[in-house]
């Protein structure tokens, strides 16, 4: 997948930091060796030693950053324990909107994810009891779907069925927690071949993927959310290319509300 497949692209500010310090580090080590090479010449490195000693901690310290949830989808917040806690489980289209989504329930719900894609179903279900953990959740908001669509990274590809066990499973375990559960129906694919794997997924074929996981949240009694049906027609519009299926900024914006719209709606009941 494009856009965070395996968790966050790394920014290129970040990669300048960290070759600026393995710099430093190697001009403070020549310094040092230099010391004992030649005596005479201490006196005048020494404050070199030091400053560059100083800078590289500098450069260290600002690699993490400071931490923004409404910027940084795997930063969660600091929960106010007067609010609810939210837990979005999904796929890079949900790491897109988290941030949005924490910007809109702000003051409303402690919004958090797990620090990773969760790419396709089968994966979910067996590492769901991970990201959920011991904590205490209000409402799970999940989705599978486009992973299972396009067999990213599987070697045994999703079929409708095997999408509906596994996230059978996924259900059973979301329910143990207590919370309120709310399941994201699958953004549409893109139009043409996706760039990864040049698979072009028919709206019928996404049908019989989302009829399958309809099926399944029925039966366990999970509220729907129908993120397919809120981009609809409009892929040209909101998705970043033909062969993309992420979007812009615009549809980022739009997923986000209708999320957002659907938590404060589960939490009221």
């Amino acid at each position: 997948m494009p856009d965070y497949p395996h968790g966050p692209r790394l920014p290129i500010l970040f990669w300048v930091r960290v070759c600026s310090a393995w710099f430093i580090g190697q001009v403070g080590t020549r310094l040092l060796r230099l010391d004992h090479r030649v005596p005479f010449l201490i006196r005048s490195f020494m404050p070199y030693k030091s400053f560059c000693f100083l800078i590289l901690l500098s450069f260290l310290s600002s690699l993490c950053g400071e931490p923004d949830p409404f910027s940084k989808p795997f930063d969660n917040p600091v929960d106010d324990p007067g609010l609810p806690r939210v837990l979005i489980i999904g796929d890079s289209i949900s790491i897109g909107y988290t941030p949005r989504v924490r910007k809109l329930l702000d003051g409303k719900a402690n919004v958090h994810r797990p620090k990773t894609n969760c790419r396709w179903s089968a994966f979910g279900n067996e590492n769901v009891l991970q990201w959920i953990g011991d904590e205490k959740w209000n409402l799970i908001h999940f989705n599978f779907g486009l992973w299972d669509w396009y067999g990213w990274s599987q070697e045994n590809k999703s079929t409708p069925q095997t999408y509906a066990t596994s996230l059978d499973g996924v259900v059973r375990k979301l329910k143990k927690s207590g919370a309120r559960l709310i399941f994201a129906v699958t953004t549409p694919p893109c139009v043409g071949p996706e760039r990864k794997v040049k698979v072009v997924i028919t709206n019928e074929r996404a049908d019989e993927f989302n009829k399958a996981a309809r099926a399944v949240m029925k039966k366990h009694g999970v509220l729907i959310n129908d993120l397919y049906s809120v981009i609809g027609n409009d892929r040209a519009k909101y998705q970043r290319g033909e062969n993309d299926v992420h979007y812009n900024e615009a549809g980022r914006d739009l997923l986000a509300a209708q999320v957002s719209k659907m938590i404060l709606k589960g939490l009221k009941k």
